[in-house]
């Protein structure tokens, strides 16, 4: 059976104030108190008029120039009727018939290893406002209309995947050109970002595609996963047996990993949209055009494929970069820095990227902490990369200059002095008689490792390495005990 799946995702606008008031557009709806981020326009109280935010409009513009959009203009907003207790117009204002971005594509890679990319086209990415909220009690449906107003951009995907990969890093590739760009925060948990998938199988390619079904209620990438196989086999074995279903939408439990019918789907003749009246058409000027073309945006797949063919870098040095926008941008400040002073930019991105992937990484995951609140100043950690580059320090000896800055304020060449890290190296025969003497002092480990346990020897290395402050190569220890036990 062939998969075919496509997307309607919600992003929430990263704005001062709402779309069509100057409520302030709250992110986090939990800390505040219900129906107090309101006002007449987006309670539609009696002749309260909507005015489009500048802002709200700037930001969708950026998304369209992000997603490789054609731009419609004139635009237009258009009424989405529909009676429902969250909505106090009992009508939502979006765009239907000329939305102002459409036909977009996004590139992005859908393997671990950045090898495979794809392409997905957009069928429009159009502004429309969110509803109020219902909050269902045993005894009491609560309205809370705080999140009414909000501005939203829908972006609608053409039936482009077959996988439920292809999918996850689709919304993970668009998660992060909103995070780079500073459109939106997307957050799946606050339901920030939000996907309805919609699902059909047919037996060939050259089948017409079949019965759409809608899955709702997924904050997360896993989820989003789980609910695509899941509707896979349901529909998959229904088909199997021969049994038709009508085209609907349904509600995910992710905990029952089941999904239960809704309703059956709507189409646009059952929204009665008709052009808004309260909102002249949307004409963009020259200027502001002019501005957006003139806008350098940050596009993660650009990036990735940078850090490949050019850095070389493995998937553990991408994946540590791009997990962050305040990650990626500390790489490139301070690759920026060095390598306008020097040509070695390929071993300097490495050796900026093998800091960051691993010590670093772990030290602000550990503490809860971002990269920009490190122990350590850049200009710090800069003076840490050009001895790395200088090659006069050993790696065992940088790798305890590196904790030793992630534990204190400390510059590097004070650490340096205070390990005595700046003294000759040990020489080779002295390296043999502490080597000589560790094995003496531990007879007993001496007789575990003849008797096969091996594991052992990295006991008697870390003891030289402790014996010679961090002077010696462990590699060059382990070989000297290994030939000594015989």
């Amino acid at each position: 059976m062939l998969l075919t799946i496509w997307l309607e995702i919600h992003i929430k606008l990263k704005s001062i104030n709402k779309m069509f008031c100057q409520c302030p557009n709250e992110q986090n709806f939990d800390t505040l108190q219900a129906n107090t981020n309101i006002c007449p326009v987006c309670t539609a109280q009696p002749w309260a008029l909507p005015t489009l935010s500048k802002e709200v409009l700037w930001k969708a513009l950026l998304l369209w120039k992000a997603l490789n959009c054609q731009i419609n203009n004139p635009s237009q907003f258009d009424r989405k009727s529909y009676f429902y207790p969250d909505l106090p117009m009992w009508y939502q204002i979006t765009q239907l018939y000329k939305p102002t971005n459409v036909n977009g594509k996004v590139q992005f890679f859908v393997d671990n290893e950045y090898s495979q990319e794809r392409t997905v086209h957009i069928q429009d990415a159009h502004m429309e406002s969110d509803t109020g909220k219902m909050i269902h009690t045993w005894w009491d449906a609560l309205l809370d209309f705080n999140r009414a107003g909000t501005p939203l951009v829908e972006i609608v995907t053409l039936p482009d995947f077959t996988s439920a990969d292809e999918v996850v890093e689709f919304l993970k590739e668009l998660q992060r050109i909103v995070r780079y760009n500073d459109i939106a925060d997307a957050d799946l948990e606050k339901w920030q970002m939000r996907c309805d998938v919609n699902i059909s199988v047919r037996a060939k390619e050259s089948d017409s595609y079949g019965t759409r079904v809608e899955v709702k209620n997924m904050n997360s990438f896993a989820a989003i996963k789980r609910a695509i196989q899941y509707e896979y086999d349901r529909q998959s074995d229904l088909f199997n047996k021969w049994e038709k279903f009508d085209q609907q939408t349904r509600w995910r439990d992710d905990a029952k990993w089941e999904s239960y019918l809704m309703r059956s789907k709507e189409d646009a003749l059952d929204y009665r949209y008709f052009p808004e009246p309260d909102l002249p058409p949307l004409v963009l000027d020259n200027e502001t055009l002019q501005q957006l073309n003139n806008e350098t945006l940050e596009i993660p797949y650009q990036i990735i494929k940078k850090f490949k063919t050019e850095f070389w870098f493995h998937k553990e040095y991408i994946n540590a970069i791009i997990s962050d926008k305040e990650i990626l941008d500390y790489f490139l400040d301070i690759y920026n820095h060095l390598t306008s002073s020097s040509q070695s930019s390929d071993i300097i991105s490495k050796l900026i990227a093998k800091r960051i992937s691993w010590p670093i990484s772990a030290w602000t995951k550990e503490n809860f902490k971002s990269i920009n609140e490190l122990n350590f100043s850049k200009q710090q950690f800069q003076k840490f990369l050009e001895i790395n580059q200088e090659s006069k320090i050993l790696d065992n000896q940088l790798k305890a200059i590196m904790d030793e800055m992630l534990k204190t304020w400390k510059d590097p060449q004070d650490i340096i002095k205070d390990k005595w890290f700046d003294t000759p190296a040990i020489d080779q025969s002295e390296l043999e008689n502490i080597v000589k003497l560790i094995l003496q002092e531990n007879p007993d480990i001496v007789q575990q490792y003849k008797w096969g346990k091996t594991t052992t020897l990295w006991f008697f290395v870390w003891q030289v390495m402790k014996k010679t402050q961090w002077k010696s190569d462990p590699k060059i220890v382990g070989e000297m005990i290994s030939k000594i036990l015989g």
